[in-house]
């Protein structure tokens, strides 16, 4: 971070060495940085690689020096504006598994609530007539980020991929094992 801190204070290029989600390797670049933001306690770097903008988060940046070099900033780009453009197409790129899940009607509004990020569509309608069940299709960025749907235990049940259902009945029974056997509580306190 001092050193990153340091490139954009002095306006200085910064060499960086930055590992890619799902990467097998780092890559190098040469960076002209713009400054530093942090969300939700995590922090990003925000600078021009060859003129394109970059966010880069700093715990895959495995090492990283300062050049002699001056920065290279493009004419009328400033911190802010590069942090909302690339902040919006990260948060804006829809995820791409869509699942389908069914939910019991009584748990309907508070699961539109918890997962309304994840709604692939406005939330589902009807009256007292509506049926026990809701069917509801969702979007996920992997089978993983599907896991938050077991905190409505037995009022969700995901219709499809079957991929998503395998996961979430091993994840469950491997919960239930761990919770099935009693252990000896420690002392208090």
């Amino acid at each position: 971070l001092d050193v990153l801190q340091g490139a954009v204070f002095a306006d200085r290029r910064l060499r960086l060495r930055y590992r890619h989600t799902g990467a097998p390797a780092a890559s190098n670049y040469t960076l002209d940085p713009y400054g530093l933001v942090c969300k939700a306690g995590i922090w990003y770097l925000i600078a021009d690689h060859r003129g394109k903008p970059m966010l880069l988060r700093l715990t895959r940046v495995e090492s990283a020096s300062l050049t002699s070099a001056a920065v290279r900033r493009r004419p009328g780009a400033d911190l802010a504006g590069q942090w909302e453009r690339l902040r919006r197409q990260v948060e804006d790129r829809p995820d791409p598994l869509r699942v389908v899940a069914r939910v019991r009607r009584e748990a309907v509004d508070m699961f539109c609530r918890v997962h309304a990020r994840h709604l692939a569509g406005p939330p589902p309608g009807g009256g007292r007539d509506a049926p026990d069940w809701v069917e509801i299709e969702l979007r996920f960025r992997g089978v993983m980020a599907t896991r938050p749907l077991l905190a409505f235990g037995a009022d969700v049940q995901v219709v499809w991929p079957p991929e998503v259902r395998a996961d979430l009945a091993a994840t469950g029974a491997a919960a239930a094992a761990c919770h099935s056997t009693p252990i000896q509580a420690g002392p208090a306190g």
